[in-house]
C-alpha cells in the first residue's frame, strides 16, 4: 500500500522534531525545561514557525533546553507543518524546510568548522588542543574565530571528551579561597582565548559575584552580587513584584543564552527576600534588597562574594573616588534599547562626589532644587559608557586602597536621567550609606560575613 506524500511529509517532519529533541551533545548540556505543550527544538525553526507576531521579543534569554535548542510551542509547530504540508507536491521544499533536515547529517549537534572538525564547548575539546588558525576551514574570515559562539571553538572530531574528563575540572580541584573580592583578572579560561570579545564584555569569571536573578521559567530580572554563600544584594525596585516562589538566583552565569562556561552556574531558590522598609518606590530612596538564598553555594573560581565597604565616612568616600570601578550586568548596550546583552557586561566607571552630581542632575529635566539624598551615590557621566535599562541591581566595585586585583562593592545600580550622556551620572543605592541596615539583616539571620 502506498503512502500519499502528506503522510509521508508529517512523518519525516515530526521524526525530525524528535530527532531534535532528544539529541545529545553530553549530559551537562542538556536539561528537561520543556512544559508538556512544547517541543525542543532548533532555534532557527522556532523563530521560522513563530505566528505570535511578537517581533521585538528576542530569544537570548528564552529558555533554551541544549546547545543550540529552545523549548517551543507545540501549536505553533503543528501549524507551521500544516502550512507546509499544503504546498507538498505543488512547490518543492522552501530553504526553511532544507534548513531543518540537516539535523540528520550532524549527529553530534555540532556545527562544523572543516574536515573533521566541528565547533564544541571549549571545555569539551580533550588537551587543549584546538584550531584558531583557520586551517581547513572553509571561506576563512581572517580575524575571526570561525565558531559563532564565544566559547566554541573548532576542535578535532578525536579531539573531543565527555564532560567528565573536560581538563577544567583540574582547575575546581586545585582551588583556595583567599577571601572576599578578589577577581580574576584574566578570566578563567586557561589556554589562549583568540575570541575577539568587545571591549565592554567582561571575561568569563572575572567578577565572581555577579548574580543573575531570572523567573522560574528563565526569564532575565536583573542583577545581584554575592556577599556571603547565602545572601545576595539587589535593588529594592527590581524585584518588588516578585516573591520567593518566583525567583531563582544564579551565581557563576556569564552567558545568559548557553551553558557552555567552562564552569557551571549554580542555581539556588530563595528562602526570603527583605527589601528596605523605606524603601520608596517612586523615588527610589533606600533602593536595596537582601535576597537569602535555601543553600548556600558552594564557593569555586567562579563564585566568589564581594567584600562589603565599611560605613561610609569622607575618608572612605575619597578611597572611592580614588579607585578604579567597575560596574556590570547584563542590561541593553545602547541607550533606548530593550534589549538584554547575551554576554556578561563590564564598564569602568568613576565615582562622582555627592556635591559634582547633585549639581550635574540640577540642570536636567529634574530641576535646581533637586536635592540628592545620602542614600545615593553616583558613577559616571562619560560620554558612552553607562549602566542601562537591564542593568538595575547590578552593582558598582571599586577597588581597595592600595590593591588592584581586589574589589568592594560601593552602589547597586539604582536609576538615571540620561543614558551615556555626558556630565549626566547614574545614581546608585549607597551602600556604604546602607551597611548598618545590611549588618542588622545579617545579624537577624545568624549569618557573619567576612571582611577583607
Amino acid at each position: 500500500m502506498m503512502m500519499s506524500p502528506t503522510c509521508c511529509f508529517q512523518s519525516l517532519f515530526f521524526t525530525l522534531l524528535i530527532v531534535v529533541q532528544n539529541r545529545l551533545t553530553n549530559g551537562e548540556a542538556v536539561i528537561s525545561v520543556c512544559g508538556t505543550e512544547e517541543m525542543c527544538v532548533t532555534e532557527k525553526l522556532c523563530i521560522d514557525s513563530d505566528d505570535s507576531g511578537r517581533g521585538l521579543i528576542g530569544i537570548r534569554i528564552a529558555r533554551i533546553c541544549g546547545i543550540g535548542l529552545v523549548c517551543c510551542d507545540r501549536e505553533q509547530l503543528e501549524s507551521w507543518n500544516a502550512t507546509l504540508t499544503k504546498s507538498v507536491g505543488t512547490t518543492q521544499r522552501n530553504s526553511q524546510t532544507v534548513n531543518t533536515t540537516t539535523t540528520t547529517e550532524e549527529p553530534s549537534g555540532y556545527e562544523s568548522c572543516g574536515l573533521n572538525m566541528e565547533c564544541v564547548p571549549r571545555k569539551l575539546c580533550q588537551d587543549n588542543v584546538i584550531n584558531d588558525d583557520g586551517h581547513f576551514i572553509v571561506n576563512p574570515r581572517i580575524g575571526e574565530t570561525p565558531c559563532r559562539r564565544a566559547l566554541d571553538r573548532c576542535c578535532a572530531i578525536d579531539q573531543q571528551a565527555p564532560a567528565n574528563e573536560s581538563s577544567y575540572l583540574s582547575a575546581l580541584g586545585s582551588f583556595k579561597y583567599q577571601g572576599c573580592g578578589w577577581s580574576n583578572p584574566k578570566g578563567l579560561i586557561p589556554d589562549q582565548d583568540n575570541y575577539e570579545y568587545a571591549t565592554d564584555v567582561s571575561l568569563f569569571a572575572e567578577f565572581p559575584w555577579m548574580v543573575a536573578l531570572i523567573t522560574g521559567r528563565n526569564q532575565y530580572v536583573c542583577g545581584g552580587t554575592l556577599i556571603h554563600p547565602q545572601l545576595v544584594l539587589t535593588s529594592a525596585h527590581n524585584i518588588k513584584n516578585h516573591t520567593v516562589h518566583t525567583l531563582v538566583a544564579r551565581a557563576g552565569e556569564w552567558d545568559l543564552n548557553s551553558l557552555d562556561e567552562p564552569h557551571e552556574h549554580q542555581a539556588r531558590r530563595i528562602k526570603q527576600i527583605i527589601p528596605h522598609e523605606e524603601f520608596d518606590p517612586e523615588a527610589f530612596f533606600n533602593d536595596i534588597a537582601l535576597v537569602v538564598l535555601d543553600e548556600p553555594v558552594e564557593i569555586k573560581p567562579h563564585i566568589q562574594p564581594l567584600c562589603l565597604p565599611p560605613p561610609e565616612t569622607p575618608a572612605l568616600l575619597a578611597d572611592l573616588r580614588k579607585g578604579q570601578c567597575y560596574a556590570t550586568g547584563w542590561g541593553s548596550r545602547l541607550p533606548g534599547s530593550d534589549r538584554n546583552e547575551r554576554l556578561l557586561k563590564r564598564i569602568d566607571l568613576p565615582v562622582v562626589s555627592r556635591a559634582e552630581c547633585q549639581a550635574q542632575l540640577r540642570v536636567t529635566r529634574l530641576g535646581r532644587r533637586f536635592r540628592l539624598r545620602p542614600s545615593f551615590i553616583c558613577a559616571g557621566g562619560i560620554e558612552g559608557k553607562d549602566t542601562c535599562k537591564g542593568d538595575g541591581g547590578s552593582p558598582l566595585f571599586c577597588t581597595l586602597p592600595g590593591q588592584s586585583d581586589r574589589y568592594q562593592l560601593a552602589g547597586i545600580v539604582s536609576w538615571g536621567i540620561e543614558c551615556a550622556k555626558e556630565d549626566v551620572p547614574a545614581v546608585y543605592a549607597n551602600v556604604p550609606f546602607l551597611r548598618t541596615w545590611i549588618d542588622e539583616k545579617v545579624k537577624s539571620l545568624g549569618l557573619k560575613i567576612d571582611g577583607p
